[in-house]
């Protein structure tokens, strides 16, 4: 079991990266063959994500055998296994076999399938490899990876002039933080000739304040701007040219999620930096109001939960804002609200997808009236506002309520305002979409259409979601113990509130 585990710390995101190349050779056996193979490659990248969790479940850091890479800089490549690194694996690799999944029904009239399945595999096994790296220099690699899949994937049909578009801008846009962010590698190993986290982690309290000052915001303006806060936000809404399965992925557990990993992983070096905490703090809640509203104006369907995500990651940089260190019940709000956000934000573009899947179009402008045709998917709308908003007993009601308190602690009443206000919006544009959509008589468009539910694979992927939605706020206490922070989850506490 030892020797499984270590080989499945490297496994874990080599594997989904040589199976991406290996879809061609099966996609001349078939479509078929190519479909099986995909999903055992998500299956198998899972296991070996599974695998994981007992080496590390104690809460200390396991540092794997690095091999020479640089050997002139004395950098290796290497893996980190701690629990946040095991957790993002976990979810980057089940939400991915989820979509691979979906993709199957979804994707099986569109031309390029192979190319489609290639990109798809390399995105997660690199996503993968980016939370799993031991040093700046491999994790800013993987973050480029990581853009590239992005860039490919949103302008996968490059027929149309608006996804090559979408694309460029994605990483014309993304490109900006890039290099704001190797700048600060480049400032810690100046300072301390080293990009190993462990090293550089109990060395920064060495480095000048003003130098540490400058390093954490070129973090903070990397991470922001993959996570898609405010100002360089507005390329998320346009990377939704790309399939619905793609935004799914990019929304719920890769890239939009690399810059929230950023801050969490970085957290112990820069928490002591006001600014730094600041900066978190006044960018989240302004996002999270800003791109609710923004929500609540758009008629694009695919433009509510994109959106939204803008939204709800501002939520998850205020909590890492007021937090005080990373075992601190803010700082695991931040991550738990990141794994609700998944889910439900996931569950969210699968249902939309299998509207578009029937329709043909995005604008809820043409739409109305679908429930009775499409009763199932009314359902899974519902269980995704609920989750949003904060329903109990669903999960982002937890990690929601941990923010709120964590805010009000601050004294900052104003700060609470804004949340609370962000919070309220969430529940309108939610409530919009839905009205629009499902709600009232058929509209024009929809009389000349033979409207009925999505595949039968398709509702059943975001099944799979939709039950995660509704049971993971119960596994609270269970991922607290396994982040190992400062906090008692107890259920009963919550709903007395």
């Amino acid at each position: 079991m030892l020797n499984l585990q270590e080989y499945s710390s490297w496994l874990v995101w080599l594997f989904p990266i040589f199976s991406s190349f290996i879809v061609p050779l099966f996609a001349k056996l078939g479509q078929k063959a190519r479909s099986l193979f995909v999903i055992f490659s998500g299956a198998v990248t899972l296991i070996f994500a599974l695998f994981l969790i007992p080496a590390v479940y104690s809460g200390s850091p396991v540092i794997q055998p690095g091999i020479d890479w640089i050997p002139i800089a004395n950098i290796k490549l290497g893996v980190y296994l701690d629990p946040l690194s095991v957790l993002f694996a976990n979810l980057i690799a089940f939400i991915g076999l989820v979509v691979l999944l979906y993709s199957l029904s979804y994707m099986a009239h569109e031309e390029g399938q192979t190319r489609y399945y290639f990109f798809m595999l390399f995105f997660i096994g690199s996503m993968i490899g980016l939370v799993m790296a031991d040093n700046f220099l491999q994790l800013f690699i993987f973050w480029e990876l990581v853009g590239l899949c992005s860039y490919a994937l949103v302008s996968f049909w490059y027929k149309k002039p608006e996804a090559v578009k979408a694309g460029i801008k994605v990483f014309l846009m993304t490109k900006i933080g890039d290099i704001s962010l190797l700048a600060g590698i480049f400032l810690i190993y100046a300072n301390l000739h080293s990009l190993s986290y462990m090293q550089v982690f109990e060395q920064s309290k060495t480095i000048a304040m003003p130098i540490l000052t400058v390093i954490s915001m070129l973090f903070l303006f990397g991470a922001t701007v993959k996570s898609a806060q405010l100002p360089l936000h507005t390329w998320l809404y346009s990377a939704m040219e790309a399939p619905t399965s793609v935004s799914c992925l990019l929304h719920s557990s890769t890239m939009v999620k690399a810059g929230v990993y950023l801050i969490a992983r970085t957290h112990v070096m820069f928490h002591g930096v006001p600014i730094w905490l600041n900066s978190l703090v006044w960018i989240g809640a302004i996002t999270a109001l800003i791109a609710a509203a923004l929500a609540l104006h758009t008629p694009d369907i695919k433009g509510v939960p994109a959106y939204s995500t803008i939204s709800q990651i501002g939520f998850m940089i205020v909590a890492l804002g007021v937090a005080k260190s990373p075992a601190s019940p803010s700082w695991f709000a931040s991550i738990f609200h990141m794994i609700s956000h998944a889910f439900f934000q996931g569950l969210g573009f699968l249902a939309i997808g299998g509207i578009i899947h029937q329709l043909g179009t995005r604008d809820m402008r043409k739409m109305g009236g679908l429930r009775s045709d499409m009763p199932f998917t009314f359902v899974l709308f519902i269980i995704v506002i609920l989750a949003r908003v904060g329903i109990p007993p669903f999960s982002s009601f937890f990690s929601k309520e941990i923010i709120a308190r964590s805010v009000m602690c601050t004294g900052n009443i104003f700060l609470a305002f804004l949340i609370y206000f962000a919070t309220s919006v969430t529940f309108a544009y939610s409530y919009r979409l839905v009205v629009l959509t499902f709600t009232g008589e058929k509209s024009k468009y929809l009389e000349k259409i033979n409207v009925q539910e999505p595949p039968r694979l398709m509702l059943m992927s975001s099944s799979i979601l939709a039950v995660g939605c509704v049971i993971l706020g119960f596994f609270g206490g269970i991922i607290g113990e396994f982040l190992n922070v400062n906090f008692t989850f107890n259920l009963a506490d919550f709903l007395n509130v």
